[in-house]
């Protein structure tokens, strides 16, 4: 009996041990699966993350290729007209206004953008005068408190626009954009110079008391101004098949102006210096692409420079001697346009 019972505990003990490292086996299996599976899923989320990631990081890289570059070239002409003022430090009365005009003198216009991202465009852009050009110049004064009209005038005919320019550094960011249109916002920064000599000329003095003409070709007033200014504003592009149009329209709270006025035959240099007046600008071009890089456009451009108010410095240059006047004694103020034809090149 002894020995059935130990053979019936033996089988008992194996058969035991079988279910027991059976059970074993599939607990383990079982923790395999679920490390693999956990394994699995890491490896998705990682590779997804990733996948992220390298999305977005690329999203933010610049676009360096040449079909981001965009230049331009163009010819044209530049006209407008400036203003010199001298008021009253006392009263505020004008006293005297000189208008210096721009006449058709010829410029050449550059453009570079850069668009490193679908959102952003980088512009670089500017013109210059090619030569001397025509100009003209009214000098009128107020000598008398109780008359309305001039009593001081001088015209001189024989003026020459000596040079003018600008410059203009902006980005532009799209906020909306659709299969054909952009629009957005602009910021940046712009200069403008423009310089004249007048020569020769008539004069009226004391209400026509003292009548006269210049020597022709002898200097009489040279004249400069500066502006510069930050601004803002708006910007929109427009394609429909081979035909593009471009808007901007500009503003400034912030033009600070400078200019300097030398008197030849009386040896007196004025220099002036404004601040925080305010500047309005606007342009529009139109163009048609003759191939799939190539655009030839025209375009047309305002600026109105308000006047601006500021002290005014005195020099003699016979004893050297300068004096300085605060307060709102002086004015300074351009309004000029250009109209401008030109090829584009996107690379």
């Amino acid at each position: 009996m002894r020995q059935v019972f130990w053979r019936n505990k033996c089988t008992l003990v194996r058969r035991f041990d079988k279910i027991k490292l059976h059970h074993l086996s599939r607990l383990y299996l079982n923790i395999r699966v679920r490390e693999m599976k956990t394994h699995v899923i890491a490896v998705m989320i990682i590779a997804v993350f990733s996948e992220s990631v390298y999305a977005e990081s690329t999203l933010f890289i610049p676009d360096f290729s040449p079909d981001s570059v965009t230049t331009s070239l163009s010819a044209g002409v530049l006209n407008g007209k400036s203003r010199e003022l001298v008021y009253d430090i006392d009263t505020g009365r004008k006293l005297s206004q000189l208008d210096w005009k721009i006449k058709n003198v010829a410029i050449l216009q550059g453009d570079l953008s850069w668009d490193p991202y679908s959102f952003v465009t980088l512009n670089a852009r500017g013109w210059t005068s090619l030569a001397s050009g025509s100009g003209h110049l009214v000098d009128r004064d107020w000598m008398n408190s109780e008359q309305s009209g001039w009593t001081d005038r001088s015209i001189h005919p024989d003026t020459s626009v000596n040079h003018a320019n600008e410059y203009d550094l902006n980005v532009k960011g799209w906020l909306l954009q659709g299969d054909n249109f952009k629009a957005g916002v602009t910021a940046g920064y712009q200069e403008t110079r423009f310089s004249w000599t007048a020569r020769g000329g008539s004069y009226s003095y004391d209400n026509g008391q003292y009548i006269g003409n210049f020597p022709p070709g002898k200097r009489v007033i040279g004249y400069s101004q500066r502006f510069e200014m930050p601004y803002i504003g708006l910007a929109g592009h427009y394609r429909i098949n081979d035909f593009e149009g471009n808007v901007m329209f500009k503003y400034s709270d912030w033009v600070h102006a400078h200019d300097n006025d030398e008197h030849y035959m009386r040896k007196l240099t004025f220099r002036e210096k404004t601040g925080s007046s305010r500047y309005y600008g606007a342009s529009v071009n139109a163009g048609y692409y003759i191939t799939n890089n190539a655009k030839i456009f025209a375009e047309f451009a305002y600026s109105k420079y308000e006047e601006g108010k500021g002290g005014t410095q005195i020099i003699d240059k016979t004893s050297g001697d300068s004096e300085y006047f605060g307060g709102d004694v002086a004015g300074i103020a351009n309004n000029n346009y250009t109209v401008t034809a030109g090829l584009q090149y996107r690379f």
